[in-house]
């Protein structure tokens, strides 16, 4: 049931079930749907751990391109992982085409370790931004930042005896001073 090539279909709002995006996915995915599933980096701290994950960026909502004329909307509702189509009145809600392929764009996560942005790029740290070291043999200190050293270090400028020193640190020691 590919709606690539059809000039009719329409993109398609869905809602999953709680926490089951993947499963909806997979699903639909597997009976040849084409569906779009908008992932991005983000920043989340665990036990005062920072590290990047992949997240939905609409947690519980997919999206499904399909010809309304030839598409079973009952047996796509009826998809392991989702719940519902979304409804405005008695309308289903569609989104226009331009919107997905800018959100494919903006979204597209290749996967690949080395394309992820790293933990001082989602936190727009600047050259020169104040910070504060908040775990480590440095702990407490100030510090200057200067640049990123791969995917989780950076380069910082600490203040120790009565000049800057150029330290390398996990992006996970340091924060952004208030």
């Amino acid at each position: 049931m590919s709606n690539a090539v059809n000039s009719t279909a329409k993109w398609y709002l869905i809602t999953s079930k709680p926490r089951d995006e993947r499963r909806a996915f997979d699903n639909l995915a597997g009976q040849g749907i084409e569906v779009f599933y908008p992932k991005i980096s983000a920043v989340k701290k665990r036990q005062g751990k920072k590290s990047v994950t992949i997240e939905p960026l609409f947690p519980n909502y997919l999206f499904v391109k399909l010809d309304s004329e030839l598409a079973n909307f009952n047996a796509i509702r009826s998809t392991r992982g989702v719940a519902s189509f979304v409804r405005f009145g008695a309308e289903m809600a569609t989104v226009n085409e331009q919107l997905i392929e800018k959100l494919k764009q903006d979204t597209e996560i290749t996967g690949n370790p080395e394309q992820l942005p790293t933990l001082a790029e989602l936190e727009d740290y600047n050259r020169g931004d104040a910070l504060i070291v908040t775990s480590g043999p440095f702990k407490g200190l100030s510090a200057i930042y200067k640049a990123s050293d791969g995917l989780e270090r950076s380069i910082i400028l600490l203040n120790m005896l009565g000049q800057q020193n150029e330290v390398v640190v996990s992006n996970q020691d340091f924060d952004k001073k208030d």
